[in-house]
């Protein structure tokens, strides 16, 4: 008995991949089965016979586990694979743990993503102007040409630089604490509760991925001492935070990784890296290939792996559950309880958002969230996994993901592409649910767009309605509503950096962007409101559209989002009357039979 298998690969940054996929059903041939890129992501389809089979992907040359694979295999050599399973031999492995609390303040949110260098820039006098030592060339792990290519952009309004710029990653344009303190007013009468903010730790790179201190606000964007207060003010205003950091890897510029690269095995931070070769050749020669000195992530000389357990190598000790079988490396996990802690208490965060945490240790996960949660019981935990997370939300690990898998995906193969029917697409949805507890589900982090992703109105070629239609699905789902920066107006961006455009301040001069942040706004209140779109129960109602109803002590609400260019009648199984919350009118129904304009959507309240 055969099988359809559509492969799936969702790169780790948004930059354009090469993507084969190698296993057990081609001789594990690297460059035969080539996966095709839609929006992003990457996927190929294949017949395969009943059986198991082995495979990786492979990504510009890195071999790569898929780590939403639901089995794994390992070779001669102890290398990790990951496995699929046809006919007979398929299995579910889903297991759900519900005994675990998670946040009310996140069930009960709004997230609002931040990108900082991008947002707004309140304060021109402390704009990038790479004097610091770690922007020099003289280090010799940077690029040999670095140095001249970061630039700061003058105009705020030239997003252009950002596709068409030979050093477009290099770019800054200055957003900083001060600018986003001149603009809280705006989230605030959004409707936002929680800002999510890009790492915000000093680092030579615009997106702060690459830490250099991670106890230091970058000086570009403040100080420590601006910060609290501005999480002062923001407490005030009914918002809490979180803020990204990246544990897997560091920058260059980080002390340990200096000390290191200096004095080698002499030092006592060499092991906190996974050093192959030492030391580095200077001048660096043409062939040069960092991983035959030190473990990085993905290649990037700029940001070496940390080494959490001294018994294996990246990336076997990822996937090591049980810290008895480590070799714990207890001076890094005593640093970063030392960052969590001044974190979560002098500067009064509320919780993680936590980068690529599949390539660091479960075990060192488990430590992280007891630690967390000693410090403050209701702080949010939120990992970037892009597939199925079942393994990591539970009372060890995760309160939450980024619901890519769940969320995200299907939006934009339903909406966007057109790819899903609506019962492809609900069930999706169906599955998502079960596969975490209902606690879980309540605080997904369900977004739209990233700074890893097209936006989309990228990909919707501006098509403003069916986002429209895509955003009332969003408020009236089980999870909490994110928004990336600037999508409540309309801005666009596909591959990073071009993503990750300054803000649009201008937007009021544009009625059609004016009209689509009321979209938002009125949304986020009618979500507010009425705590059935919180906690109510989520059943799905049958019919060629997407159907759907949201219960809580006492109130019914029917959710009606018909994306085709024609009128559709859905029996909503109720003889009451209804109030469409959106159009503000009552709605008249024909034995329990309501009419759906094409491309709009309804919120319908049963009124007694």
């Amino acid at each position: 008995m055969s099988q359809n298998v559509k492969f799936i690969y969702k790169p780790l940054t948004g930059s354009h991949h090469e993507v084969f996929l190698a296993g057990d059903f081609n001789n594990w041939n690297p460059t035969d089965l080539k996966l095709t890129e839609k929006n992003g992501i990457y996927e190929i389809n294949l017949f395969l016979e009943e059986g198991t089979y082995c495979y990786k992907f492979v990504v510009d040359g890195f071999w790569i586990v898929d780590d939403s694979a639901s089995d794994f295999c390992f070779d001669e050599y102890n290398n990790k694979n990951s496995l699929i399973k046809i006919g007979k031999f398929s299995q579910n492995k889903n297991i759900i743990n519900d005994d675990f609390d998670t946040p009310d303040w996140v069930k009960n949110g709004i997230i609002y993503q931040i990108f900082p260098d991008r947002f707004c820039n309140g304060n021109p006098e402390i704009n990038p102007d790479f004097k610091e030592w770690y922007y020099q060339k003289s280090n010799i792990l940077s690029e040999a040409s670095r140095k001249n290519l970061y630039e700061f952009v003058e105009d705020w309004n030239d997003y252009k630089k950002l596709n068409n710029a030979p050093n477009k990653h290099f770019l800054f344009y200055g957003g900083d604490l001060e600018g986003l303190r001149q603009k809280i007013d705006y989230l605030v009468d959004l409707g936002i509760t929680i800002i999510y903010f890009n790492p915000l730790v000093q680092s030579p790179s615009n997106h702060k991925y690459a830490a250099l201190d991670f106890l230091k606000i970058d000086p570009h964007f403040g100080t420590n001492e601006e910060f609290r207060q501005i999480m002062d003010l923001l407490h005030s205003k009914g918002i809490r935070t979180i803020v990204d950091f990246a544990f897997n890897h560091v920058g260059i510029e980080f002390f340990a990784f200096q000390d290191s690269l200096k004095n080698g095995p002499k030092s006592k931070y060499y092991n906190w890296f996974e050093w192959k070769k030492w030391p580095i050749p200077n001048p660096l020669p043409d062939n040069f290939q960092v991983l035959d000195y030190y473990q990085c992530w993905w290649g990037h000389s700029t940001m070496p792996d940390l080494n959490y357990d001294l018994s294996r190598n990246h990336p076997d000790e990822n996937y090591i559950k049980d810290i008895e079988k480590a070799d714990v490396n207890w001076d890094i996990v005593n640093h970063i309880e030392k960052v969590v802690e001044f974190w979560l208490t002098d500067l009064d965060i509320d919780g993680f958002r936590l980068d690529i945490p599949n390539e660091v240790p479960f075990w060192f996960w488990e430590i992280f969230r007891k630690k967390v949660k000693s410090i403050k019981k209701d702080a949010y935990l939120v990992g970037e996994i892009w597939h199925n997370a079942h393994e990591w939300v539970n009372d060890k690990y995760f309160d939450a993901v980024m619901n890519y898998n769940y969320f995200r995906d299907p939006m934009y193969n339903y909406f966007i592409t057109n790819e899903l029917s609506t019962q492809e697409f609900m069930g999706i949805l169906k599955t998502g649910l079960s596969s975490f507890p209902n606690q879980a589900n309540q605080v997904m982090m369900n977004l739209l767009d990233s700074h890893d992703t097209f936006r989309c109105l990228e990909t919707l070629q501006n098509n403003i309605q069916i986002y429209k239609l895509m955003i009332i699905f969003q408020m009236t789902y089980p999870g909490t509503p994110h928004i990336f920066y600037g999508d409540e107006i309309g801005m666009r961006g596909g591959y990073d950096p071009d993503n990750r455009r300054p803000f649009n301040w201008n937007y009021q001069t544009n009625e059609n962007l004016v009209d689509l942040r009321k979209h938002f706004k009125n949304l986020i209140r009618i979500r507010k409101q009425h705590k059935s779109l919180v906690l109510g129960k989520f059943r799905e109602i049958k019919s060629a559209i997407v159907s759907f109803s949201r219960k809580f002590e006492g109130e019914n609400l029917f959710i009606l989002i018909n994306k085709t260019d024609s009128e559709k009648e859905i029996s909503l199984d109720s003889n009451k009357k209804f109030f469409d919350l959106l159009s503000e009118k009552e709605i008249k129904t024909s034995e329990g039979k309501v009419k759906v304009q094409a491309e709009s959507g309804m919120i319908l309240k049963e009124i007694p």
